[in-house]
């Protein structure tokens, strides 16, 4: 998003990522459940915004976009370092 809020061109990053195919019912930052169908685990800390969605290929070929509906940010025990970021789409 630009100073006035309207999307800029998507920036493409190339990342190593866990993904795991599962339906879930979790509960969003506004306390709403909402189901979501994949969670995708990086490692360390990336910013991330609700306007940005992931590319994932599977291993049958098909490419899949996973928009963002809630993200998660794990530290280590005690500091302000960040472990990983897990994204729900």
């Amino acid at each position: 998003m630009d100073d006035w809020g309207r999307p800029l061109p998507p920036v493409e990053t190339e990342r190593a990522a866990k993904v795991v195919e599962e339906q879930r019912l979790i509960k969003n930052a506004k306390g709403e459940e909402i189901q979501v169908t994949y969670a995708i685990h990086i490692e360390g800390a990336i910013p991330i915004s609700f306007a940005d969605y992931f590319l994932y290929t599977n291993q049958l070929g098909a490419e899949i976009r996973i928009d963002v509906r809630h993200y998660e940010i794990r530290k280590y025990l005690g500091t302000d370092d960040v472990k990983k970021v897990i994204v729900y789409g």
